[in-house]
């Protein structure tokens, strides 16, 4: 009978591996809430996780060029364009020419677009505040510390 041992680093990898299963698990529930339709501030209108982060976007900068909008989502321009063009069909963002340089296409949120991008702000504020509840005030900071350094190394890794 031959005796295999299994090196540290082995174990460190099956280790690392089966944390990174778990996180994922985790992080897919988490950002999973159950939904009622109700809820939604339009249910009559469906958006795409692309379509919803461009509202996000645009929400946060008020508006931004299209150049711009294409490099922030790591996309494309032929494919932000898409994505805008059927937000301007639901009548969420609009687009214009820059007054400046004709070239240049300017995009910001509609009305409509800035009312949908207000409730899901304010829904992602509930979400956080019902996720973080069970937590003391020392382990918030503690994973907001956690989520702040993930956040900045996936980042640094995609520049």
């Amino acid at each position: 009978m031959q005796l295999v041992l299994q090196s540290d680093t082995e174990k460190s990898d099956a280790r690392v591996k089966r944390q990174a299963e778990a996180l994922q698990m985790f992080l897919a529930e988490l950002l999973e809430p159950p939904m009622e339709i109700e809820d939604h501030t339009m249910p009559d209108v469906e958006l795409s996780p692309r379509e919803v982060r461009v509202l996000f976007l645009l929400g946060g900068q008020g508006e931004m060029i299209m150049t711009d909008l294409a490099a922030r989502l790591h996309a494309p321009l032929s494919t932000v364009t898409r994505i805008i063009d059927r937000l301007e069909t639901k009548q969420l963002v609009q687009r214009s020419r820059s007054t400046d340089d004709r070239r240049i296409v300017v995009v910001q949120q509609a009305p409509k677009g800035k009312m949908m991008h207000d409730r899901f702000l304010s829904m992602r504020v509930e979400i956080g505040a019902r996720m973080l509840e069970p937590l003391s005030n020392g382990e918030r900071e503690i994973l907001l510390e956690l989520l702040d350094k993930l956040t900045r190394h996936m980042r640094a890794g995609n520049e």
